[in-house]
């Protein structure tokens, strides 16, 4: 298949990105490539990967000094570049939840949709102008947010779990990982941690502007029983993950998917996540961690930690979220897109 991946110029498309969209964008076109399809990519130029890269800037606008107003200008005309180019590919994925809309349905070439960013309450009205787009879900809970759309198929991301390795003998300490903001629960993680007992070590970037850092957060970080490690880069994640007897997931928001618990489970390292979006979908409660729903439970269970078998947890991350998985999901749906939409050209019923 000829394809063309589609994605913001903001930030750079790596293998090791720390934004989830652009290194699920680089793991799945390294893949596809792989695989012996023909992909191109629309991206940052300074993007690392195998397929053919196609760019409007020599790198990523978030380090250009340009007006935002200007930079969303340079967005647009990747998108622009890419549907130029439409009648080279059988099938472009878009990984922008609206913009792309806009140029996809002028196009006789279909566009699958993945929705990466939250829905807000003032996109949901331009989406609905776009509910019969293609749209691929990562969770069957992110489906809840807008049903009305026409969700064709459901794929949860993939890991490399050659690279996010099995550890059967963790560390003494328990492990937070992610955004440090509210929405993200980190406070409930270090309640939990601290009424259980237990070490807590809290990676992630954290926002002293918002207040919620040095409101809720830094007056616990005492550097022994909670300790504050900054942002982990993509090799020492690994190793957190790995070594780490679970990782605390409180998330406050429905997550659309949640990339932290399948990179820990792959390393065999059990989740405690509170039952909120794709969490009761991705552990299986009891057998690969505990879903929660409040900081009581989340205590027990992370006393019951033990219970828990880190193989079972590296067998689930294998059969239902490795990268080879995920590709060979996303394969298939390109195929029966590609097929229906020549079916229907062939018997007058295509977009002219």
């Amino acid at each position: 298949m000829k394809i063309a991946q589609l994605v913001s110029n903001f930030h750079t498309v790596s293998l090791t990105a720390r934004q989830a969209i652009y290194s699920h964008v680089a793991w799945l076109t390294n893949n596809l490539v792989d695989a012996r399809h023909e992909v191109s990519l629309f991206a940052a130029g300074d993007s690392d990967t195998k397929a053919e890269l196609v760019s409007v800037t020599s790198g990523s606008l978030s380090g250009a000094k340009l007006p935002e107003e200007i930079k969303k200008h340079y967005i647009n005309l990747l998108i622009s570049k890419c549907y130029s180019k439409a009648t080279d590919f059988d099938i472009i994925h878009s990984h922008f939840n609206l913009l792309t809309s806009f140029y996809s349905v002028l196009s006789n070439i279909p566009t699958v949709q993945s929705i990466h960013s939250p829905i807000t309450e003032d996109i949901k009205p331009l989406m609905l102008s776009f509910k019969n787009n293609k749209y691929i879900s990562f969770s069957l809970a992110q489906r809840k947010i807008m049903p009305e759309l026409n969700w064709i198929g459901n794929i949860y991301h993939g890991v490399d779990t050659k690279i996010f390795s099995f550890n059967p003998k963790p560390k003494d300490y328990f492990l937070f990982i992610g955004r440090i903001t509210e929405d993200k629960g980190v406070h409930l993680a270090i309640k939990a941690a601290k009424t259980a007992g237990v070490p807590l070590i809290i990676a992630g970037k954290s926002y002293p502007t918002e207040g919620y850092w040095h409101e809720k957060i830094e007056k616990h970080i005492d550097g022994k029983k909670i300790q504050y490690v900054g942002e982990a880069n993509f090799k020492e994640k690994i190793e957190l993950y790995k070594n780490a007897k679970a990782v605390l997931f409180p998330t406050q928001y429905d997550e659309a998917f949640g990339l932290v618990m399948i990179e820990a489970m792959a390393c065999g390292t059990p989740i405690v996540g509170w039952k909120k979006g794709s969490v009761p979908e991705i552990v299986a409660d009891q057998k690969t961690g505990y879903v929660v729903k409040s900081v009581n439970e989340m205590v027990q269970a992370i006393k019951n930690i033990d219970k828990i078998s880190r193989q079972e947890t590296r067998k689930r991350a294998e059969t239902y979220f490795s990268i080879e998985k995920m590709v060979e999901g996303y394969e298939k749906i390109y195929k029966r897109v590609i097929e229906e939409t020549q079916y229907k050209k062939q018997n007058g019923n295509g977009k002219h």
